[in-house]
């Protein structure tokens, strides 16, 4: 199950081309002006063969409004409670019937969490190039597992928050971000910003911004609805991309599961953002909605606890990711031993797991799904990896939170549910 090209890449890019800025050059794996150009094309942000940040009479101011947690499965089925998004899917799926629009569906990277997706859309590289490969690593700063281990919590760093003793955030993720590449059509750097962020103050220097979004001036906005008017007098003020970041969704549906009424009640304030938005923002001001992932919700029968089974737990020194998309971490004494084990732990958690399981495979495999692997990638990258079938998840009480073990929605595999994002493009 070979992975699909995730647009995600390529969205911040494209919306930057399209509202006027130039990219500067950036490292091999990284989104190029050429691939963002033709993404601008693709999705009609630019007239075919228009001049991407040379005054173009398409190029216009542009929101990016990045919704954590709404997969497009998510909001096919409930848009009756969402009438503007609702005209939008319209719109686009009526375009797509047409043959003039590409349609509101795009894909997210893998696996589909949000500290690997949102440094894809932030530097337009694939997780094994930027090395956020899930929710949490092991420690790259531990000596490397004994083959006597035992999985801890305390081995672990998470790439979202960073806690902890862990590496600098910059220096762990040094592929350069969008926002950092941004110049004027002339190549030369702006004065005022060429992009601001909104979303609540708290990310302002946080881990993950600083692993995947820095470069951009953050406006601090803790409510969803102070969110559109931030973005109208930043475009007012001449700043020609604003990046709009909503995760209400996403923590309400971890809490209480997407089909839930307090999901349902964050979805209500999205549409009402995004109304709003519509009317607030200068007229011609392209507006962009997507996601980094969607979510299935599951339930005690189908969580599979490691500690449960002696041949899961056999060879196994340290467990992190997520309950979705699970590394597994072997002991040995070299690489060569630590190979050899990895290849029977991968073994024997494909026959344990049959259909429980969309793919089990080793790190030298994982390029096939994260994207090729780069150092810091490969540092950190599970010695086996779990991509959780249907609404199965995998979990370790030794490392897991109560929380977690009893969290009703869930993300991080390779199913549609999870990797299905909108892409829905309107005008004010």
């Amino acid at each position: 199950m070979a992975s699909p090209v995730p647009h995600v890449r390529e969205v911040l890019g494209a919306a930057a081309l399209a509202s006027g800025p130039a990219l500067a050059e950036g490292p091999d794996g990284a989104l190029t002006q050429d691939e963002a150009l033709q993404a601008a094309e693709r999705w009609g942000l630019l007239p075919t063969g228009g001049a991407a940040g040379a005054g173009a009479d398409s190029c216009a101011p542009t929101v990016v409004v990045l919704v954590d947690g709404l997969g497009l499965d998510q909001l096919r089925e409930r848009r009756g409670h969402a009438p503007a998004l609702r005209g939008l899917l319209a719109a686009s799926e009526a375009a797509a019937s047409a043959g003039s629009g590409p349609g509101p569906e795009a894909v997210t990277c893998r696996p589909s969490t949000t500290a690997a997706a949102l440094t894809a859309l932030g530097t337009g590289a694939l997780p094994g190039a930027t090395g956020m490969v899930g929710y949490s690593v092991r420690n790259p700063l531990l000596p490397p597992a004994s083959a006597g281990g035992a999985p801890s919590s305390e081995d672990l760093i998470s790439l979202i928050s960073w806690e902890g003793r862990c590496p600098d955030p910059r220096a762990w993720q040094d592929v350069p971000t969008i926002f950092e590449r941004l110049r004027l059509p002339d190549g030369s750097s702006a004065e005022a910003p060429l992009a601001i962020t909104i979303g609540p103050a708290r990310f302002a220097g946080s881990g993950l911004t600083e692993a995947g979004l820095r470069g951009a001036p953050h406006i601090g906005a803790d409510a969803m609805e102070q969110r559109a008017g931030r973005a109208a007098e930043a475009l007012r003020r001449g700043v020609p991309l604003v990046y709009l970041y909503v995760g209400e969704l996403d923590h309400a549906g971890h809490a209480h599961g997407w089909r839930s009424e307090k999901w349902l009640a964050q979805l209500e304030r999205l549409d009402a953002l995004v109304a709003e938005l519509q009317r607030r923002v200068p007229r011609g001001t392209r507006i962009m909605l997507t996601a980094d992932h969607g979510m299935v919700d599951t339930d005690d029968e189908h969580r599979l606890l490691i500690t449960d089974s002696p041949g899961l737990m056999r060879d196994v020194v340290c467990v992190a990711g997520e309950p979705r998309f699970t590394h597994l971490y072997v002991g040995g004494r070299d690489d060569a031993e630590r190979a050899e084990r990895a290849s029977a732990v991968a073994e024997r958690w494909r026959a344990e797991l049959g259909e429980r399981a969309l793919w089990v495979g080793t790190r030298d495999e994982a390029g096939e799904h994260l994207g090729p692997l780069g150092e810091r990638a490969r540092g950190v990258t599970g010695d086996v990896l779990v991509a959780a079938a249907g609404a199965w998840v995998v979990l370790d009480p030794r490392v897991h939170t109560d929380t977690v073990l009893g969290m009703p929605g869930v993300h991080g595999s390779f199913t549609g549910a999870e990797t299905r994002i909108p892409l829905l493009i309107t005008r004010a």
